[in-house]
C-alpha cells in the first residue's frame, strides 16, 4: 500500500494578531496581579465563550487560585495560534490528522508483533526489500527508524482515542498530539518514499558542500534561538523567528538540551516530544 508523500496544506484564516500578543505577553509575566490574571480570563472567554464561560467567572471570585488554569488553557490557544489556526478551524485539522494517521496505521510494518499492533484496523503489512542486507546503511537506517515511528504514532494515537473518549473533551484539547502526529507522519511517508525508490549504485545526492551547509544552518537555528532565549520581552516576530529556528533543528534531527527546551516551552514554542 502506498502512502502519499505528505499532508495537503492547510488554509487557514487570518487571525487577530492583537490577541495573540496578548497572550504572549500574558505568558511571559511571572507574577501577574490578580487584574492581570482576570486579563487572561478574558481572552480565553473571547476565543472560546461557551467553553471559558466557567473558568472566567471562577476567575472573577478567586483569581489567584485560577492561575494555573488560565496559564495552561492560554498555552494551549497560543500554540494553536502558532500553528496557524483558529478556534472554529481546529476540528477540521484534526479530523483530517486523525484520518491521514489512521491510513498509515492501517499497514504495520514487518517485525511488529500482533499484540503491539494498532487499534486501527489492519489494511495490509509493509516488508523490508528484497535486497535490503545489500542496500547503503543509511538506507537500511530508514526501516527501523520508520518502525520507531509508526510505533510513537500507534501510542499518540491511542492517548488521543483515551483522550477523545472523555465526557469533556473539546477538539483544542487534542490539538496539540494531532500536530505532533502531522509531523511523525509526514515524516514517516517521506522516509518511506526516498527507501522505497531507492536505486542501487545511486550515489548519495548530498554532496560535501551540502554538509557544510547543514553545519552552518544548524549553527544559525542554534544561534537564533540562544539570542531569542536572552531578551527580555518577545514580540510576534522574535517569537516566529526562533519557533522557526526550533522547526529547522527538529527537521534536521539535532538535539536540543532539555533545559532548553523547557525555555522554550515557557514562552509557548512547540517543540515536538520526539526531537
Amino acid at each position: 500500500m502506498r502512502l502519499v508523500a505528505s499532508f495537503r496544506p492547510f488554509n487557514s484564516k487570518t487571525m487577530d494578531k492583537n490577541i495573540t500578543i496578548k497572550i504572549q505577553d500574558f505568558l511571559q509575566t511571572k507574577n501577574p496581579t490578580d487584574a492581570q490574571i482576570i486579563e487572561g480570563a478574558t481572552l480565553l472567554l473571547q476565543l472560546s465563550p461557551a467553553r471559558n464561560r466557567a473558568v472566567y467567572n471562577s476567575t472573577l471570585r478567586r483569581p489567584k487560585s485560577m492561575l494555573p488554569w488560565v496559564r495552561a488553557d492560554l498555552k494551549k490557544y497560543l500554540g494553536i495560534r502558532k500553528r496557524g489556526l483558529e478556534i472554529s478551524d481546529v476540528e477540521k485539522y484534526n479530523k483530517e490528522t486523525v484520518a491521514r494517521i489512521e491510513e498509515s496505521l492501517s499497514v504495520v510494518p514487518e517485525g511488529v508483533a500482533s499484540s503491539d499492533a494498532s487499534q486501527v484496523p489492519i489494511a495490509g503489512t509493509r516488508g523490508r526489500r528484497q535486497d535490503h542486507d545489500q542496500l547503503p546503511k543509511d538506507i537500511q537506517d530508514i526501516w527501523d527508524k520508520n518502525k520507531d515511528r509508526w510505533q510513537m504514532m500507534r501510542k499518540y494515537h491511542a492517548q488521543l482515542a483515551i483522550m477523545i473518549a472523555k465526557p469533556d473533551y473539546a477538539p483544542c484539547d487534542g490539538n496539540e498530539l494531532c500536530y505532533q502526529l502531522r509531523n511523525l507522519d509526514t515524516d514517516l511517508r517521506k522516509d518511506y518514499d526516498r527507501y522505497d525508490n531507492y536505486k542501487p549504485g545511486e550515489k548519495n545526492p548530498e554532496p560535501k558542500s551540502g554538509v557544510t551547509d547543514k553545519m552552518k544552518t544548524v549553527q544559525n537555528a542554534r544561534s537564533a534561538i540562544s539570542r531569542g532565549l536572552s531578551r527580555k520581552k518577545q514580540t510576534e516576530e522574535t517569537l516566529k523567528t526562533i519557533q522557526d529556528a526550533v522547526n529547522t533543528l527538529v527537521e534536521l534531527k539535532q538535539v536540543m538540551k532539555p533545559v532548553t527546551i523547557d525555555k522554550l516551552k515557557a514562552i509557548g514554542i512547540e517543540v515536538p516530544v520526539y526531537a
